[in-house]
């Protein structure tokens, strides 16, 4: 995989125990300002920051919000001060660690390896209970359990987010008609599962594959918390934007599986890289909202969705028409055949034995187990299954369900324990993450300013921004041998020439 990926998870909070209302906020930013991982810079620079940039060309006057996020309790929240309550953090591999919207936030930065990807979303995981552990350890007002999912089961849906940098050249409407259908199909792999359903039109569904479904509104549009769409036009590369788009990714679940995050990624890749080729793939969908919460609420895999040419299509037959012509195109490097393969063989178990899919994919993996709990238990009820739904997702392994599947051998791992708790403190390698890294390291008292594509030290009474506009490549690796060799800021300036400082 070469193409720079990242992704960015809210992570719920299930509070109990608290003699007064939650106030969500203040828990949140409890959480992320109990993150113990040094070094690291507390801050993050907005100046350059602008979340109404539309791909369509414009600015739009404001972005709507969720309802339900302005209604918690603020009793504590509102007696921090900004910085406080946003407790904006940047960790040693790279990541950016916050308060976003009452949830703490874990955003890793661009990779271009797949492992390593996995491995940096894991140690989101890893970072997030050592916070748990910490804030719970620290006070007797309640008892807070950190949860990787989407929805807290009263109307609130929080993302996970992928962010793929695509080349600017590609048309926008090319990118929406390739894009949008592989979307509402590829949930059948990388759906995270999901008791009932919420959302602008609940119905009667007893379980389904997706946890984000029931949450989208619109097909195109720049909204992330509210009149979600499918495909999110904000137009933010935080790299070089005359060269980059980013393809902000909200129609995707939060997984626990190692290999279901990894396919997510690889599958998107491959799908972009053949765009940028000028491929097509021809599966318009004429319904793409009423397409997405069909397909996940049949489990069972039968729905069909129909197209702008009147065909109808099950997920299964999209996927597939998308996977003939990647299968056609091939692949130069070992990761996507590796990516190709798994889209092959899950695809035709998924035809033919679904179960046999439960040690990779999470939704399969949660339906597997409510059957077997309901052969040894009786059936379960809707809130039952909703508490075993939030074990699954539970970052802490002592109690969490899929960490007792991985315990038992029963879901496949990608990466080892080492993998993980390498990836806490380092990041991803010869990125930017890695400069970045390599500064707070070496040079971290003296840096005032931080965002992904830029880094600002105070030395020797001048103020030096340092411009990480590039991903990787040659000038990456330069860049991250100097901040490595230097023995100071202004020994860092010679070798550098003075040329990537603005």
């Amino acid at each position: 995989m070469v193409r720079p990926v990242g992704i960015e998870t809210e992570y719920g909070l299930n509070c109990d125990g608290f003699t007064s209302e939650v106030d969500f906020a203040f828990e949140a930013s409890t959480i992320v300002r109990a993150a113990a991982v040094e070094p690291s810079f507390r801050g993050w620079d907005y100046t350059n920051e602008d979340a109404r940039l539309d791909m369509r060309g414009e600015r739009v006057k404001s972005l709507a919000r969720d309802p339900n996020d302005l209604r918690d309790s603020n009793a504590r929240s509102r007696k921090l001060s900004s910085k406080e309550l946003l407790a904006d953090t940047v960790l040693p591999n790279g990541a950016r660690f916050y308060n976003d919207h009452n949830h703490p936030e874990y955003c890793t930065d661009v990779c271009v390896s797949l492992k390593e990807l996995v491995a940096q979303d894991k140690a989101g995981e890893a970072i997030l209970l050592a916070c748990q552990k910490a804030r719970n350890a620290s006070t007797d007002e309640g008892h807070v359990l950190v949860v990787k999912n989407n929805t807290d089961y009263h109307g609130r849906s929080y993302g996970t987010h992928e962010n793929y940098l695509v080349a600017r050249s590609i048309r926008f409407d090319d990118l929406v008609a390739a894009v949008v259908p592989f979307l509402v199909a590829r949930q059948i792999i990388v759906g995270a599962g999901k008791v009932g359903s919420e959302g602008p039109s609940p119905g009667r569904v007893e379980f389904q594959i997706s946890q984000r479904a029931d949450f989208f509104e619109e097909v195109v549009g720049i909204n992330t918390t509210a009149r979600r769409p499918i495909f999110n036009t904000r137009d933010e590369p935080h790299a070089d934007n005359l060269k980059y788009r980013r393809l902000h990714v909200i129609a995707g679940d939060a997984n626990r599986s190692e290999y279901a995050t990894a396919l997510k990624a690889g599958m998107t890749g491959l799908v972009l890289d053949a765009i940028e080729e000028g491929r097509r793939f021809h599966c318009t969908l004429k319904h793409p909202v009423e397409a997405v919460r069909a397909i996940s609420r049949d489990p069972d895999l039968n729905a069909t969705v129909q197209l702008k040419d009147r065909r109808k299509l099950t997920a299964l037959d999209i996927l597939e028409s998308y996977l003939d012509i990647l299968e056609n195109r091939g692949s130069d490097d070992e990761v996507g055949r590796w990516v190709l393969q798994q889209w092959r063989e899950l695809l035709d178990l998924l035809r033919t034995r679904p179960d046999a899919t439960a040690d990779r994919l999470d939704w399969t993996a949660k339906r597997m187990l409510y059957r077997e709990i309901e052969s040894f238990q009786g059936p379960l009820d809707k809130s039952d299954r909703q508490r075993l739904d939030l074990s699954y997702h539970l970052v802490d392994p002592d109690i969490s369900l899929y960490d007792s599947l991985v315990d038992g051998g029963r879901m496949r791992r990608l990466l080892d324990d080492e993998d993980v708790n390498s990836a806490i403190m380092n990041p991803p390698t010869e990125t930017r993450a890695a400069v970045r890294g390599a500064l707070l390291r070496r040079f971290g008292a003296l840096i005032t300013a931080m965002e992904w594509d830029s880094v600002t030290l105070s030395a020797s009474g001048q103020e030096l921004r340092l411009s990480l506009s590039e991903i990787e490549g040659a000038e990456i690796r330069r860049l991250e041998s100097i901040v490595n060799r230097a023995e100071s800021v202004e020994d860092m300036l010679g070798m550098l020439g003075g040329g990537r400082i603005a």
